[in-house]
C-alpha cells in the first residue's frame, strides 16, 4: 500500500524510542536488579512490564521528557506480611542507598525510581498464591490479581497474525494521543483495544492498513457504547483497566476517537498521492510523510533521526 515506506521511516525517526534511550534503560534495569538481588531479602527475581515487555514503548513527543518502564519484582513474604509491607520493604532498600534514594517515590502500587530528563522506572512488587499472582496496594492495605504474562501472550499471539504491525498501530496511536493532546486513554485500555480490534478478520497487510483496520473496529465498538464500557484483561477478566476513567474522559475519547478514524479513513481512500500526505499530516503532524513534485520530494516540519532497532521496523 502507498506511503508503507513513510509510515516504516516516520515510526523510525519520530514514535519509537531511540536505541540510546533504550541501552540506558537496560542499564538502569540490571542496576537495580543487581542492587535488590543483593539487598533485598525478599526479592524473587524480576520481569519487563507494560509497554516495555510489549514492545509498544514510545518516546516522549518531547525533548528531555520522561517515559515510564514497568518491572515486575517478584517477592517471597513471611506468613505476618501485609501488601503495604511489601511495598515499604523496596521503598526502604532504595532508601538506604545514596544512589537511590533521591530518585525513590513510594506509588499506590509500585515504588518509582525518577531518573530525571530519562525514565521514571516503576517497580510493581508481587507475590505469587496457587491462585494467582497478586501485586500490592498501599493505600487499601489489600492486594489485587494480575496477570500481565498472561496478557502478554494474548497480545503477541493477535499482534503475530498482523506480522507484527499491530504493535506500531498500537505506537502510531500513542503517539497521535500524547501530540495531538485530545483525549486521555491508559496505554493498556489503548492496547486492549486495538488487540480485541484484531480479533475478527479485517485488513493488517500494511501499516496503513493495518491502523485504519483496528481505528474502524474501535470506533464502532465505541459509538456503540455511548456509556463506558467495562474493558478487561482478556487473560484474567477480573482485573479491569478502567478503574482510572470516569464517563466525561470516555465521552471525550469516543468523541474524538471518531474524528480521527475518520480522518484515517478518509486519508486511506484519497487517490492522489500529495493530498493523501497532507490527510496524514492532519493525524500525526507535519513530520509526516513527504510530498513529491516534478521527481523531488519535500518534508514539512522537524525530524529527529534515531538508530534503527529489529523490533521498531
Amino acid at each position: 500500500m502507498k506511503h508503507e515506506p513513510d509510515f516504516r521511516k516516520f515510526l523510525n525517526d519520530e514514535v519509537n524510542l531511540n536505541q540510546t534511550r533504550l541501552d540506558k534503560l537496560v542499564e538502569h534495569v540490571n542496576a537495580v536488579n543487581g542492587y535488590l538481588s543483593k539487598k533485598l531479602d525478599s526479592y524473587d527475581g524480576i520481569e519487563r512490564q507494560g509497554s516495555w515487555a510489549l514492545g509498544t514503548i514510545i518516546k516522549p513527543v518531547k525533548e528531555n521528557q520522561e517515559y515510564d518502564a514497568d518491572l515486575l519484582l517478584k517477592m517471597t513474604t513471611g506468613p505476618d506480611w501485609e501488601p503495604r509491607d511489601c511495598i515499604n520493604a523496596v521503598y526502604e532498600c532504595f532508601r538506604a542507598n545514596d544512589l537511590y534514594s533521591a530518585k525513590a517515590k513510594r506509588r499506590t502500587r509500585c515504588v518509582t525510581l525518577d531518573y530525571a530528563g530519562d525514565v521514571h522506572l516503576d517497580i510493581v512488587p508481587c507475590v505469587s498464591t496457587v491462585s494467582g499472582l497478586w501485586i500490592c496496594n498501599y493505600d487499601t492495605n489489600g492486594y489485587e490479581q494480575t496477570d500481565g504474562t498472561g496478557y502478554r501472550d494474548w497480545f503477541n499471539a493477535r499482534n503475530a497474525n498482523t506480522g507484527g504491525n499491530l504493535k506500531r498501530a498500537v505506537r502510531l496511536l500513542k503517539y497521535m494521543r500524547d501530540s495531538k493532546r485530545r483525549f486521555s486513554v491508559k496505554s493498556i485500555v489503548l492496547t486492549t483495544l486495538v488487540g480485541n480490534a484484531a480479533g475478527d478478520g479485517g485488513d493488517f497487510s500494511s501499516i496503513p492498513a493495518t491502523l485504519n483496520t483496528v481505528m474502524s473496529e474501535i470506533d464502532k465498538f465505541l459509538q456503540v457504547n455511548k456509556r463506558m464500557p467495562e474493558i478487561a484483561n482478556p487473560a484474567l477478566p477480573s482485573e479491569t483497566f478502567t478503574r482510572h476513567w470516569d464517563e466525561s474522559q470516555y465521552g471525550r475519547f469516543r468523541e474524538e476517537f471518531h474524528r480521527y478514524a475518520g480522518r484515517v479513513s478518509d486519508a486511506i481512500a484519497e487517490k492522489d498521492y500529495n493530498t493523501s500526505i497532507e490527510k496524514w499530516r492532519e493525524v500525526f503532524g507535519d513530520g509526516f510523510g513527504e510530498t513529491k513534485s516534478a521527481g523531488t520530494t519535500s518534508r514539512q516540519g522537524p525530524v529527529r533521526v534515531s538508530a534503527k532497532k529489529p523490533w521498531a521496523q
